[in-house]
């Protein structure tokens, strides 16, 4: 067995740290995708998608169904979600899909079964029960500003919900199966979340690795 290089070995880590560092600071300001996958009345599965993006300091919300269902209106809100700044902003949706609309333009308490409770969120704005097809859609795609400043991270509409039996950062309104026997409806929200920082904080550990290393093998 040939001897480590460990020259080598401390570049390779420098690099590695350098991109994840890079890397890892672009999903955590400019875009990021959350799978809608925990229904705790549709149980678990692939729902569909939620992405953020920020554009000039706005977020944009894209909420992307999988092919056949559709976002329910009927109760608190067909699309919640919440802010994680230390003050809740108030805020105003724009470039909305047709038939939906933001509840209010400050944070209050909007309610998702099985989810507890939001800041703010999007409703369908005709009918509701799961028969509003084809006014409902399984896309729906709406830009997020605060009032006052500007969203510096998509992050910022990262928190999750209160109160509920199951948190999660969004809880979408959804019916499945729509006009046949296997008809289902039910609020479905994002398993686990990693912390944004969590690959940061490898990036910087692999760094002091990397240094430390370095400067060992310097001193031979």
């Amino acid at each position: 067995m040939s001897p480590i290089n460990f020259r080598k070995l401390a570049v390779s880590l420098a690099m590695f740290a350098v991109i994840t560092l890079g890397s890892s600071a672009i999903a955590r300001a400019d875009q990021a995708t959350f799978n809608l996958t925990v229904g705790p009345t549709l149980g678990p599965g692939n729902y569909g998608t939620v992405q953020l993006t920020l554009s000039g300091g706005s977020i944009i919300v894209d909420v992307t169904l999988t092919s056949g269902a559709i976002i329910n209106g009927g109760q608190d809100c067909s699309i919640c979600f919440n802010s994680s700044l230390a003050t809740d902003p108030n805020i105003s949706v724009s470039n909305i899909t047709t038939n939906y609309a933001l509840i209010a333009s400050a944070p209050g308490t909007l309610h998702a079964d099985g989810f507890g409770n939001y800041e703010y969120g999007v409703n369908f704005t005709g009918g509701n029960g799961g028969g509003c097809s084809p006014q409902c859609v399984g896309h729906v795609v709406f830009t997020v500003s605060r009032t006052s400043g500007n969203f510096g991270s998509v992050f910022d509409l990262v928190q999750n919900s209160t109160g509920g039996g199951f948190t999660s950062p969004f809880a979408v309104d959804i019916v499945i199966n729509q006009g046949t026997n296997n008809q289902n409806t039910g609020f479905v929200g994002v398993g686990a979340v990693p912390e944004p920082a969590s690959m940061v904080l490898l990036g910087t550990g692999l760094l002091g690795v990397a240094a430390a290393v370095r400067k060992r093998f310097r001193k031979q």
